[in-house]
């Protein structure tokens, strides 16, 4: 259940006084981690390690989605020999069709609606629009099937965090959010030193989502292809939206590391560019936001679009006993096993990092073992939800706001 509080103007000046010099210091921190290394749809494919299988058993599977970034099948449910791809489903008839014959399913359906009935499946994999995603997936959960979705869970409405929650706990289904940075090298690496003890308190760390500039910007597309189907993104939703709407991808690198929420918040929009009037009312296309974590730690969060020359998704995080920039550097001695799992053959890591296939895999193993996957409901809703109330203290020039947590 979500714990709700609200914040103060007293409170954030306190918080920036802590924080010492604040955001204008924190910017020259320097970063090598991305100089060619995190970009958003690099392979990193490598590892000794051999797949072996865990069981015999095909999760029946359904895929809804082939829209802008051809996420139904990007992330291999296809090529997996624990899974059967029995339907898919997408609104415009000629995206199903490839959908269908690049995932080799037979069976199409003209919308989710129809697909769920279909008593033959067990879960869902919802690459459909951002702000479709709870809908969707609140659908597939009535239905008694587990279900997987694209990034972000919720869109902007905090109501939505609650409605999706119930819905799960109803359900008894899995839920999983296929957050690509939990499967990135180096994210992972600092997933499993964390749990050894590896970094102790944590003092500071950083997530950044980076998205180099380009003349078909979402942020400045023509209106006219607004409400066309079949340009960029469905009905439009990217145009204008307010950048840590859309952050999981770098806050992941403090709740996915660690397991638990952002507390407090305080964030600033930049203006890069004159972007167009927007259903959204945001003026911003760069969001930087200081988070309080626990401890009394700080985490710098930043959403980022108009740069030239650089895509990336990657963070970093500093503590008592050991930091993490490219490479750990620190007092633990005995290092867990820090590489991947591996995949069995003929399954692509895919993009993001090599994280792809791996998110598909651990979403089915979790159906197999009975078990939560990784990123459950409450962990994708502290990813989300900071970015969202992030988003409501830029527009209110920084004031310091508290930050519903969610368990389950």
């Amino acid at each position: 259940m979500a714990n709700q509080i609200s914040g103060s103007k007293s409170s954030r000046r306190s918080f920036l006084g802590m924080a010492g010099t604040g955001i204008a210091s924190l910017a020259v921190i320097p970063n090598t981690s991305f100089a060619g290394k995190s970009r958003a749809n690099e392979l990193e494919t490598e590892t000794n390690k051999v797949w072996t299988p865990i069981s015999d058993r095909k999760i029946r599977v359904g895929i809804v989605g082939y829209g802008r970034s051809r996420f139904g099948s990007a992330f291999g449910f296809q090529n997996h020999p624990n899974v059967e791809v029995v339907a898919v489903s997408d609104l415009i008839p000629e995206r199903c069709e490839a959908l269908a014959k690049a995932t080799g399913c037979k069976k199409m359906y003209k919308s989710l609606e129809e697909m769920v009935k279909d008593k033959r499946i067990e879960a869902i994999w919802v690459a459909t629009d951002a702000p479709s995603h709870v809908r969707h997936c609140i659908e597939v959960l009535k239905h008694d099937k587990h279900v997987a979705v694209a990034v972000p869970a919720i869109w902007g409405d905090l109501e939505d965090a609650e409605k999706l929650l119930n819905a799960v706990k109803r359900s008894g289904m899995n839920y999983m959010m296929f957050e690509t940075s939990c499967f990135r090298k180096n994210h992972y690496e600092m997933r499993k030193i964390h749990e050894a003890g590896g970094f102790g308190q944590i003092i500071y760390c950083e997530g950044e989502y980076y998205h180099a500039s380009s003349g078909t910007d979402q942020m400045t597309v023509a209106p006219e292809t607004v409400n066309d189907p079949h340009a960029g993104s469905y009905n439009g939703w990217r145009i204008g939206a307010p950048p840590l709407w859309y952050a999981t991808h770098n806050t992941a690198y403090y709740v996915g590391v660690t397991g638990k929420p952002f507390l407090e918040v305080t964030c600033q929009g930049v203006k890069t560019r004159n972007p167009k009037e927007n259903k959204y009312g945001n003026p911003f296309d760069t969001e930087i936001a200081l988070f309080r974590i626990e401890g009394g730690g700080i985490s710098r969060q930043l959403r980022c679009r108009g740069v030239r020359g650089m895509s990336a998704e990657t963070g970093r995080i500093r503590g008592t006993v050991g930091s993490y920039e490219e490479k750990y550097d620190g007092l633990l001695k005995n290092l867990p096993d820090l590489e991947r799992p591996a995949l069995p053959p003929g399954v692509p890591a895919g993009g993001h990092g090599g994280s792809h296939g791996l998110l598909m895999q651990e979403f089915v193993y979790s159906i197999i073992e009975k078990r939560k996957p990784l990123v459950d409901v409450a962990m994708a809703l502290n990813m989300t939800v900071p970015g969202i109330i992030a988003h409501e203290s830029a527009m209110k020039d920084g004031e310091l706001l508290k930050i519903p947590s969610y368990t389950f």
